[in-house]
């Protein structure tokens, strides 16, 4: 079945995490977390999740096994962060929702800023705005896994993950892969495709200028004399394929279908960029 951009218009038009409907601006707060401040849900204080749709650019697009990772001499690969920025929508309603939600955005950024200098969330240039959403690809892990195979065979000893073991890391990267993997957890970017997750090594084929719906956290700092903003990417829906994408063996099976052999190849990466500096 074809997306139908207006019946979707409608029936998210006054969703409260909707961020077109605006509703975020009356039912939400910021608070203080270990590492910096959230925004809430006012009701219960649990991160608020917001909900936007839009246009996967391929400005710089780093949702590959490695994300934006660029090398450990300038950052190590367990700092390394899925990143991709979406930008307006071609049709009417979406377009409509789109800088609604940019408008939502721009009003609770205002909320907590304090410096009039709000960068790295949403992204301006000669196109339009963007916002640019991440999310990280490695976290530590709980117990540490013995590098060894005589620890790795004592008893209670806690073993590798199969999502970790087969990840497709760029061979570029992969003695650094091969350094961290005993402590860290590799993450999929949850990019669900008819309700099948995408294969992390399909990802920036994908949904490169795909129209998505994602969910994100919204999280701030202040950093000297600027405000910093980041949107930590919860779930990503495709809506509509990007122009010229293809259907292909992208999609990994649902868990209550038996799973053929894990994907092994490796792929290509390119050099880095982080995220844009200047917001409004």
């Amino acid at each position: 079945m074809s997306f139908d951009a207006h019946a979707y218009h409608v029936e998210k038009a006054h969703h409260p995490n909707y961020l077109a409907s605006g509703a975020a601006l009356n039912s939400t707060m910021w608070q203080h977390t270990d590492t910096g401040i959230e925004l809430a849900n006012e009701s219960d204080q649990t991160p608020f999740i917001g909900v936007i749709v839009g246009r996967v650019s391929p400005f710089r697009l780093k949702c590959g096994p490695s994300g934006n990772h660029i090398e450990g001499k300038v950052s190590p690969l367990t700092k390394s962060k899925y990143q991709f920025h979406i930008t307006r929508p071609a049709d009417h309603d979406l377009a409509a929702d789109y800088h609604a939600g940019i408008a939502t955005l721009e009003a609770l950024q205002k909320q907590v800023a304090r410096t009039g200098d709000c960068r790295n969330m949403i992204i301006e240039d000669v196109t339009g705005k963007m916002v640019c959403l991440v999310k990280n690809v490695f976290t530590t892990r709980v117990a540490v896994i013995p590098d060894s195979p005589h620890g790795q065979s004592q008893e209670d000893a806690p073993e590798m993950d199969d999502e970790t073991r087969f990840w497709p890391i760029p061979d570029d990267f992969a003695k650094e892969f091969n350094d961290i993997k005993y402590s860290h957890l590799a993450h999929p970017l949850p990019l669900y495709d008819d309700g099948h997750l995408v294969e992390p090594s399909h990802v920036n084929e994908v949904i490169n200028g795909a129209i998505v719906e994602v969910h994100f956290a919204i999280h701030h700092w202040q950093i000297g004399n600027f405000d910093t903003f980041q949107a930590n990417i919860q779930k990503i829906t495709m809506l509509r394929p990007g122009i010229g994408h293809r259907t292909s063996d992208h999609k990994r099976p649902h868990p209550s279908t038996k799973a053929g052999e894990l994907e092994t190849k490796k792929t290509c990466h390119e050099t880095d960029e982080t995220c844009g500096q200047t917001s409004t």
